[in-house]
């Protein structure tokens, strides 16, 4: 036996919100498009009564009104990373509350994957990109110029890009400064350059001048740059050092999973962090602090990343200012996991 059919329940409209508010539908209207037009009362009872009904702005409607797509384009160099990750989800709710739409592509550290990711985009009609790190493409940023489509690059960028990117490469010249202070002068540094698609290595660059101006070098087998970006890599990337005869005295790791790993290898190989063997990592995570020993790491902060990407895109979209040239500030963050070099703290022992 057939069931007769429901009428589907009709979705309250902007003039049910406009009856229960006691207001007209004009400024229901302009409480979702212009609300800076309406006083806090007016604007306030408006939501309440939108909030009562469930209703919902017709986002197509409002875009066309606004020629704008109110969608925002954002490509990622991978999903594995956990800064990535987190910064994603902070700029998603950011611009939530604004009204746009965040749709996202991975480019898997592929290049021709970031420039096709960069098409799709485009051909979604977004308002504007965010291309997260380095340029894995060289086309990928003057393609979207090209289409006059407002860009941003975040996280890393080259000298004098407009962007809003942490200047990383004098971050780890401050932890090379801080090593060599400790009496250090054989380092090793661990950055999965290859693995990253980073054929412009600034970090490395920086740590090399950083150790000139002591009158230090980073010998090329001190350099680990074909590993992964977790403990296993830091683990393994520990032995390939010891392999190739380094004997260094501190590990410069580029993030906290990795020196983890160079850590639990230097322990299971019974030498002591850091009375042995000092290992510093980078973005400052939750297991840094955490771990035995605590990490000395590089904070940077992933909610200040978040807010500073969305509000230099907005400015952009909303005013049409120029994207600027921003570096945020990163902050050492000094803990267990290095000390005084061998020698030195053995000296320091024997005075009296």
């Amino acid at each position: 036996m057939s069931r007769p059919l429901v009428a589907p329940v009709q979705p309250p409209s902007v003039a049910d919100v406009a009856r229960l508010a006691g207001v007209s539908p004009a400024t229901v209207s302009r409480a979702f498009n212009t609300p800076q037009l309406l006083g806090a009362e007016t604007l306030a009872r408006v939501q309440q009564a939108a909030q009562q009904l469930s209703y919902q702005p017709y986002g197509l409607a409002r875009s066309l009104r606004r020629r704008r797509s109110m969608v925002v384009g954002i490509v990622l160099p991978s999903l594995d990373y956990g800064y990535y990750a987190g910064t994603l989800a902070q700029l998603q709710g950011l611009l939530a509350k604004e009204g746009y739409t965040l749709l996202m592509c991975s480019a898997n550290r592929d290049a021709q994957a970031e420039l096709e990711g960069v098409r799709a985009l485009m051909a979604q009609g977004v308002d504007g990109v965010v291309l997260f790190g380095r340029p894995l493409h060289d086309d990928s940023a003057p393609l979207l110029a090209r289409r006059g489509v407002p860009q941003l690059r975040c996280w890393s960028a080259l000298p004098d890009e407009p962007s809003v990117a942490f200047d990383h490469g004098a971050a780890l010249a401050d932890l090379v400064d801080h090593l060599v202070a400790l009496g250090h002068r054989r380092l090793a540094l661990v950055v999965p350059f290859v693995a990253l698609n980073d054929r412009f290595r600034a970090r490395l660059a920086a740590v090399r001048e950083a150790l000139a101006r002591h009158g230090l070098a980073l010998p090329p087998a001190a350099l680990v740059d074909d590993g992964g970006l977790d403990a296993p890599a830091g683990r393994a990337a520990l032995r390939t050092l010891q392999s190739r005869g380094v004997q260094a005295s501190a590990v410069v790791c580029s993030n906290d999973l990795i020196a983890a790993g160079v850590i639990i290898e230097a322990q299971a190989q019974g030498l002591r962090v850091p009375q042995d063997l000092s290992v510093s990592g980078y973005n400052d995570s939750a297991l840094a602090a955490a771990f035995e020993p605590a990490i000395t790491s590089v904070d940077t902060p992933v909610e200040l990343h978040a807010a500073e990407v969305a509000r230099v895109l907005l400015d952009a979209l909303r005013e049409g200012r120029p994207v600027p040239c921003l570096r945020l500030p990163t902050q050492p963050r000094l803990r267990a996991s290095t000390g005084p070099a061998p020698r030195a703290a053995s000296a320091a022992r024997k005075r009296p």
